[in-house]
């Protein structure tokens, strides 16, 4: 038994060191879309599905309840946000999407922010949805916000409005079109990372495509730049997601709850 607490307080100190990938302790929240480039009919318009990852397989893991979310809408090409309605209130929340002009769309996701606490307690390791306050033993303790977009492209887009910001803490901008890139690995997809708008400098930018790894393995790892933009080498066709991660100290008002801030962001969207 003791040996089993020093092995996971190890743990616990590395990923606090920043020393594991961040898929190796929480989950992630990312968006699938099952057509990222639906045909667009005059008539009738365009539509797709749309339902949530949530956990460490992609592009399908754990379940997640609809009480988790603080938004899952979809913006269309002139920025008018809506909401989506999930035919279900937990699973993998799938909905249909329906789209009336050609264009770039994005679909948004916020999951409530929350606190993970992780203990020792009477030679016992413990895990607690909340705060560290009050307790002691304290193994890792962290403060989470989870922000996810994915990118619809629909008829003629000409236009270049999937650079825009939806106005996530924090949102991975692609710089160039996914639609008219290749994945036989010769061709990169540079993108930036913002942080409160502003560049977030040197933050942990992950990608993989959909049939890479049934682990939680990731087909590509990078660090954004001081401009916060990073180059991602598409190594395949077909879906992909790319996450970036951003760790902060407390604010003082903060430090009494957890060790530090986490911030998560996911960006999903098709390699034709």
């Amino acid at each position: 038994m003791k040996n089993k607490i020093m092995i996971v307080a190890a743990l616990g100190l590395m990923i606090l060191g920043g020393f594991l990938p961040q898929g190796a302790f929480a989950h992630t929240l990312w968006i699938n879309t099952t057509n990222h480039s639906p045909a667009f009919h005059e008539k009738f318009g365009a539509q797709t599905k749309t339902y949530l990852g949530w956990g460490h397989l992609y592009p399908v893991a754990d379940f997640l309840s609809a009480d988790a979310l603080l938004e899952y809408s979809l913006i269309d090409p002139s920025g008018k946000k809506s909401d989506i309605e999930p035919a279900e209130t937990s699973g993998f929340l799938a909905a249909e999407v329906r789209m009336k002009q050609p264009g770039f769309y994005k679909i948004s996701v916020i999951r409530k922010p929350g606190f993970y606490t992780m203990y020792e307690e009477n030679g016992a390791i413990h895990h607690r949805m909340g705060p560290k306050t009050g307790l002691s033993g304290i193994i890792l303790s962290q403060y989470s916000e989870q922000y996810a977009k994915s990118l619809i492209i629909t008829g003629d887009a000409r236009s270049e409005s999937y650079k825009t910001p939806i106005g996530h803490k924090l949102e991975i901008l692609p710089l160039e079109n996914p639609a008219k890139l290749k994945g036989n690995g010769g061709d990169l997809l540079p993108v930036q990372i913002l942080f409160n708008g502003k560049p977030a400098r040197y933050c942990q930018v992950l990608a993989t495509y959909a049939g890479f790894s049934t682990a939680d393995d990731f087909a590509f790892a990078t660090v954004a730049n001081g401009q916060g933009i990073a180059h991602i080498r598409l190594l395949h066709w077909g879906n992909w997601l790319i996450k970036a991660n951003h760790k902060l100290p407390p604010p003082a008002d903060m430090t009494d709850k957890c060790d530090f801030m986490n911030y998560t962001a996911t960006l999903t969207f098709e390699i034709p």
